[in-house]
């Protein structure tokens, strides 16, 4: 019995032990233990940049540290998919002014005329490059994607302007009379036609929703590409053709010449025929009128069917997925890690599955996760083979088979998966309930999970407030404790001390800290009856248990407590998985549509749904913006009310084709969708410009509006296939692209090819029947006011 004042050694009334903290975690990397180590840039970072530092400090401390065999293996990083989006992006701009060359050299006949449009394409990019510069953007997949996208743009100034002076030089003008006549006289549609396309995308510059950061980069590429190319038009495309331009006598001396020959015969006969179906349709308006309204409503028929979906922007299929395991709230460490291991070894048995890293324990690496972990908890992070390798099987087909197979084999566990993209995503689709009721909130939140459970696509739907992780209750009687001569904080400290430990105490040996952790051992902390029988020294010295002063309950703590606006709430989330989240998204809300939350009850969408609802209603908007700046830059350019509002015909048509496109092309309607038919909206409108513009100009020299239409038709015909079909010819790589992140931009292309097709089409024949209508029109109330 130590005496006062005696020392008494830590040996004596402890086990002192030199070892490691509790296992909170566990990583493995195929099957291989490790320490995962998870870095993410700073918001204003270049990930790219940062990954390429990263690995290069990582080989730097392999090389110091190469005695102990330290290895570093990056199991996860999403730049390698950015790197590869931007390269393929890269390999559709060059492959996209490759095959709008072939197509200029295919019209204009001449390697000289071919090549100054070439020269025109990157002399036009050169301002993009110095603004991108100043403003400080980077060559991203948006900047890039930007590029690609105007090589047909660009294209159109430039040949425009070239087909019209070589127009000329075949009449036998000089060169340089021949490039300021031709320049002069198609200067003012190649104007109009350059304003159009800029004014679609400034409303994009103002927008304040989730995605304005990447439009506005996209936006100013476009813009200042589109008016650089106009001032090369001007400029340098005319000075080239003074220069090297010749008139084309072709002689049939080659299979080439003759080629180009036989196009040319085939061209002037398509023409010759189009101005006999123009004659006929000014003739039979309304047959051809009901021809229109009746594609109107084949294509309002077919968005019926629901072939289209709905998602702000898409995953992609880039191989890799994230999967998690929830096991009981009583399952230790050991235990999860046990089973986890079971279906580690599993998964990277699979023929298709290339790497597997494994996170037991350890807080979830998903975008949002707050960083806590959870003994029940394990996350996979799977990258499976090329797509070759795998027969090209979808990664999300890959998924649901995966995960039944485990349910079978591994049962009693939640499986939750997402498909991992450039963009890592929460759940998609987000809903908080709230109410002054907690109850009814947690019933009507109970309710809803269940019904959207049922929804095809849904996927590991759940509520935020859940049963809590089961706990011992200490719950103290003040009158005991006053009697025994203990105080609630002197119990709480002595009680923290035995189950959490104290570790402010530091050891410091050879200039090594290391914490000393006082605490009571695991057999004490974690039974019922010792937790009970748990002895407090009070002041007095002597020893009481809690059991004196004390019950001890088990129970639930509760998992989470979620306010909104100081009332109640909770948040319900569910993935999307065979389905985009817009479409299962729509499905709620028809259900709440017949079926109203109780009265009290408020909703509220989160997430990607609520971004999708901002980015769509700000891109509904800038469409009718779009419209409108189309309509007041051509009654300013044309001093007219009336001839503008004809060129605005050609706009609604080209929905037909785009829609009809993304049916075929079974793509989604998400934000590059939506921003193709933006960008679409400018195209268009550049053909119904050339036949009206032509058409006026026909009527100052004095013909009737009728012969003027159809000679401005077949006129303009040349150089509306020739920018139309380089335009669909230079979007064919990015429509057709197999590569990483190809989903975001086939949807895009594909509208727009589907857009310039049908608008080819029709506005060539409904543009001017509309304009023919219009000057009737004007005829007859002159005719009325004369008599």
């Amino acid at each position: 019995m130590p005496m006062p004042g005696s020392p008494v050694y830590v040996k004596d009334v402890a086990q002192v032990v030199d070892g490691i903290k509790e296992t909170t975690s566990i990583s493995r990397y195929n099957g291989k233990d490790g320490i995962g180590i998870l870095l993410k840039k700073q918001g204003d970072a270049n990930a790219v940049d940062v990954s390429k530092m990263v690995r290069a400090k990582f080989k730097s401390i392999e090389a110091q540290n190469k005695n102990s065999d330290v290895k570093f293996i990056i199991a996860d990083d999403s730049t390698d998919n950015t790197i590869a989006a931007v390269n393929s992006v890269v390999f559709d701009l060059g492959l996209a002014v490759v095959l709008v060359s072939l197509v200029m050299l295919l019209f204009l006949r001449s390697f000289r005329n071919s090549l100054i449009v070439i020269i025109a394409i990157p002399t036009s990019l050169v301002t993009a490059f110095a603004v991108m510069w100043l403003l400080g953007y980077t060559l991203n997949l948006m900047t890039l994607l930007a590029m690609s996208l105007i090589i047909g743009i660009l294209v159109d100034d430039a040949t425009v302007v070239l087909e019209n002076i070589q127009r000329h030089l075949d009449m036998g003008k000089e060169k340089r009379t021949a490039s300021m006549d031709g320049r002069m006289e198609i200067g003012f549609s190649a104007l109009s036609i350059t304003l159009v396309d800029v004014v679609v995308f400034l409303p994009i510059l103002f927008l304040q929703v989730f995605v304005a950061d990447m439009l506005k980069q996209f936006s100013v590429v476009v813009v200042t590409s589109t008016l650089t190319s106009l001032l090369v038009g001007f400029t340098l495309t005319p000075w080239l053709a003074s220069r090297i331009g010749k008139k084309e006598d072709l002689q049939p001396t080659n299979f080439f010449n003759r080629f180009l020959l036989g196009f040319e015969h085939q061209l002037e006969k398509f023409t010759n025929w189009y101005g006999k179906q123009l004659e006929w349709i000014l003739s039979h308006k309304l047959i051809f009128t009901g021809i229109v309204v009746l594609l109107f409503a084949v294509t309002l028929g077919i968005m019926k069917q629901g072939i289209i979906g709905k998602e702000l922007i898409s995953t992609g299929d880039q191989g890799k997925f994230r999967m998690a395991l929830e096991f009981d709230k009583s399952t230790s460490i050991q235990q999860n890690n046990l089973i986890a291991q079971q279906i580690e070894t599993y998964i990277i048995k699979q023929a298709d599955v290339s790497t597997v890293f494994s996170n037991i324990g350890g807080p979830s690496t998903g975008i949002g996760s707050l960083g806590v972990g959870s003994a029940n908890k394990t996350e996979f992070t799977i990258q499976l083979k090329s797509a070759k390798e795998r027969n090209k099987q979808p990664t999300e087909e890959f998924m649901k088979k995966l995960r039944e197979e485990l349910k079978m084999k591994f049962p009693g566990i939640n499986y939750s998966m997402a498909a991992l993209g450039l963009i890592p995503r929460s759940a998609p689709i987000e809903i908080t309930l709230s109410g002054s009721n907690l109850d009814l909130v947690m019933k009507t939140g109970n309710d809803l999970k269940s019904v959207i459970e049922k929804i095809p696509g849904s996927d590991n739907v759940r509520l935020s407030v859940e049963q809590g992780s089961p706990e011992y209750k200490i719950i103290p009687d003040k009158d005991k404790m006053q009697r025994l001569g203990l105080t609630t904080a002197y119990v709480g400290m002595n009680l923290r001390t035995a189950f959490t430990g104290n570790d402010d105490a530091t050891l410091t040996e050879n200039g090594t800290e290391y914490p000393v952790r006082i605490w009571l051992d695991g057999y004490s902390r974690q039974n019922y009856e010792d937790v009970q029988r748990l002895s407090i020294v009070n002041p007095m010295g002597l020893p009481i248990e809690v059991s004196q002063f004390a019950t001890v309950e088990r129970d639930n703590s509760p998992s989470l407590l979620e306010r909104k606006d100081r009332q109640p709430a909770v948040t319900l989330t569910s993935d999307a998985l065979g389905r985009p989240s817009g479409t299962v998204a729509d499905d709620v809300v028809a259900y709440l549509k017949n079926n109203p939350l109780p009265d009290g009850i408020q909703m509220t969408w989160g997430s990607d749904i609520k971004r999708q609802n901002d980015s769509f209603g700000a891109l509904g908007s800038v469409l009718l913006i779009s419209f409108l700046l189309i309509y007041l830059i051509m009654v300013a350019l044309y001093d007219s009310f009336v001839y503008p509002f004809v060129v605005l015909f050609s706009i609604p048509v080209a929905a037909i084709g785009a829609f009809l496109a993304l049916n075929l092309s079974l793509n989604n309607l998400s934000l590059f969708a939506l921003l193709g038919l933006i960008m679409l909206m400018g195209l268009v409108v550049k053909n119904a410009i050339l036949i009206v513009d032509f058409t006026n100009q026909l009527k100052a020299e004095g013909k009737h509006f009728k012969e003027a239409l159809i000679i401005a038709g077949k006129g303009r015909m040349r150089p509306i296939l020739m920018t139309t079909i380089a335009m669909i010819i230079g979007m064919l790589p990015i429509a057709l692209g197999k590569g990483t992140a190809s989903e975001w931009k086939n949807g895009l292309a594909w509208v727009i090819i589907g857009g310039l097709f049908s608008s080819l089409i029709l506005t060539v024949y409904l543009v001017p029947m509309v304009y023919y209508l219009v000057d009737r029109l004007k005829e007859k109330i002159a005719n009325r006011k004369t008599n």
